[in-house]
C-alpha cells in the first residue's frame, strides 16, 4: 500500500512539474502572438512524424488544454488556409469556421502530390467560393493545366473585393504547357495590387489587372508571351508600380528593331532574366530603382549588360541603386568599369554566380587611387562555394581601410567550423542561412 501510494504521489509530482516549464508560464497574450507568427510561417516539410503534414494550428492545439483553448479562440490563427494534400479532410471547413469572418489567405500547392487532381481541387473551391468576399490572398501552384482551367472557371465572374495578391503558377516541361484565361475576376477586385503569373496569360491592362504595384511574370511561352505593345499598355494601366519581375521568357522583342524606351518613374525593385536582359535593361527607364536582380545569365549576356551600362559618375542608368543580386549568372570577371557604372551599391547578394571573381575585385591590390571597389558596400550575402581565406582577406582589408562590412550572410554548407565563424566575427556580424528559396 505504501508503494502504491508513493507511486501515485510521484505521478502527481511529475504532472505538476510540467507547469514549471517556462513555456507554460508565458502569459496568454504572448502565446497568442507566437501562434499567429507560427501560423504565417511556411511549412514545406512535415511538422510531425505523420506521413501527411499536419497544419500548424492543429499541431499547437494538440499540445495541451491551455494551448487548445487559445488556438480555438484565436481566429487569426485559422486564416492561413494552406492546402498541399487532401488530408486532413476537415481542414478547409474548420479554417472557414474558426476564422470567424476574418480575411483569409489561401494557398493550393499541387506540385508534391498526385492526389490533388482537378476534381478534388474543384470540390475544395466549392467550399472556398462562398467566402471569396474575404479572400486577401490566393495562390495556386500546379503542373497540371486542367487544375488552372478549373480555377479559371471558378474565378471568371467572381467578385473578390478584399483580394490583394493573386498567384496562378503553372510549372512543367519547358514550353510544353501554357494556359490562356479569357476572363478573370470580372465581378471586381478593386483592392488587387499584386499578381504573379507563370505560363499563363489573361487580358492584360484591363480590369482587374490595373493600378497594380507588383507585377511578376514568369515563363510566358509561345501563346502567352507579350508583345511590346501589350507590355507597354500593361505598364500604362499601373502607373504606380513599384516592383517588376520578368523571369524566363516574357516579352518578344524583334531582333534588329528599335523600340521606344518605357519610363517607370515609381519602380523600386526590378528583376530581369533570360536571353534579353541587356535589351530590357536598356529599354526600361527607372531613375528611382533601388534594387536590381539579374538571374540566369550566360557569360555573353552578362558581358553585353556590363558594356551597355553608362558611366555612373554622372548618375548613370541607376542613380539610386543600393542593392544588386546575381542569381545563377555565369559571369566574366567583373571589371573596375562595372563597379564605376554602379557606384552606389551597399548590399550585394551572389547566389551560384562566381563569388570568387567578385571577392578578387574587392582585394586591396585592385584598388585605384587607394579606393576599394564599392566603398558604400555594407552587407554581403554569398550563397555559393567560397574560398575562406579570400573572404577573410576582403573582410580584414576593408576594416583596415575604414570601409568595413557590417553584415555577412553565408550559407550553412560553407561554414561548418565554429572557429571560421569566430574569426570573421572579429570584424563583421555573421549570419548563417540553411537554405534559399530560389523560386521567390
Amino acid at each position: 500500500m505504501n508503494e502504491a501510494s508513493l507511486s501515485c504521489i510521484r505521478a502527481k509530482i511529475e504532472a505538476l512539474s510540467t507547469f514549471l516549464v517556462p513555456v507554460f508560464r508565458l502569459p496568454q497574450e504572448v502565446l497568442v502572438q507566437i501562434f499567429k507568427a507560427g501560423g504565417r510561417m511556411p511549412h514545406d516539410g512535415p511538422v510531425t512524424e505523420h506521413a501527411v503534414p499536419r497544419p500548424f494550428p492543429l499541431v499547437v492545439a494538440s499540445v495541451s488544454r491551455q494551448w487548445r483553448e487559445i488556438a480555438v479562440n484565436t481566429p487569426e490563427l485559422w486564416t492561413n488556409v494552406t492546402i498541399k494534400h487532401p488530408r486532413p479532410y476537415g481542414w478547409v471547413p474548420l479554417c472557414l469556421q474558426r476564422s470567424c469572418g476574418q480575411p483569409i489567405d489561401i494557398t493550393i500547392d499541387c506540385r508534391s502530390t498526385s492526389l490533388l487532381t482537378a476534381p478534388v481541387v474543384d470540390n475544395m473551391m466549392t467550399l472556398l467560393m462562398p467566402h471569396v468576399h474575404r479572400w486577401r490572398r490566393f495562390a495556386l501552384m500546379t503542373s497540371d493545366p486542367a487544375i488552372v482551367y478549373t480555377i479559371g472557371r471558378r474565378l471568371a465572374d467572381a467578385s473578390a473585393p478584399q483580394l490583394r495578391h493573386l498567384q496562378l503558377s503553372l510549372s512543367g516541361s519547358s514550353g510544353n504547357q501554357e494556359v490562356l484565361l479569357h476572363d478573370i475576376l470580372q465581378g471586381g477586385a478593386e483592392a488587387l495590387s499584386s499578381i504573379r503569373f507563370d505560363s499563363l496569360a489573361t487580358p492584360w491592362g484591363s480590369a482587374p489587372l490595373i493600378n497594380l504595384t507588383t507585377i511578376d511574370l514568369r515563363w510566358l511561352w509561345l501563346r502567352t508571351r507579350l508583345q511590346y505593345d501589350q507590355f507597354r499598355d500593361m505598364l500604362a494601366a499601373s502607373p504606380r508600380i513599384r516592383a517588376l519581375i520578368l523571369r524566363g521568357t516574357y516579352i518578344y522583342l524583334h531582333s534588329g528593331r528599335t523600340y521606344p524606351p518605357l519610363s517607370i518613374p515609381t519602380l523600386r525593385y526590378l528583376e530581369l532574366s533570360g536571353d534579353n536582359v541587356c535589351r530590357m535593361s536598356s529599354l526600361l527607364a527607372t531613375p528611382a530603382l533601388e534594387e536590381l536582380t539579374l538571374a540566369n545569365l550566360d557569360e555573353t549576356e552578362f558581358r553585353e549588360f556590363v558594356d551597355s551600362l553608362p558611366d555612373g559618375r554622372d548618375g548613370g542608368r541607376y542613380p539610386a541603386l543600393r542593392a544588386l543580386s546575381l542569381l545563377n549568372a555565369s559571369m566574366c570577371t567583373p571589371t573596375r568599369r562595372f563597379m564605376l557604372a554602379l557606384p552606389t551599391i551597399s548590399h550585394l547578394t551572389v547566389i551560384n554566380s562566381a563569388t570568387a571573381k567578385f571577392l578578387e575585385l574587392f582585394r586591396k591590390e585592385h584598388a585605384e587611387d587607394g579606393l576599394l571597389s564599392w566603398p558604400r558596400l555594407r552587407q554581403l550575402t554569398l550563397v555559393d562555394d567560397v574560398d575562406y581565406f579570400l573572404l577573410y582577406g576582403v573582410v580584414q582589408e576593408r576594416a583596415a581601410l575604414h570601409l568595413p562590412l557590417s553584415r555577412l550572410v553565408l550559407n550553412a554548407p560553407f561554414i561548418h567550423d565554429d572557429y571560421l565563424v569566430s574569426t570573421l566575427e572579429e570584424y563583421v556580424e555573421v549570419n548563417i542561412i540553411k537554405d534559399v528559396d530560389l523560386d521567390h
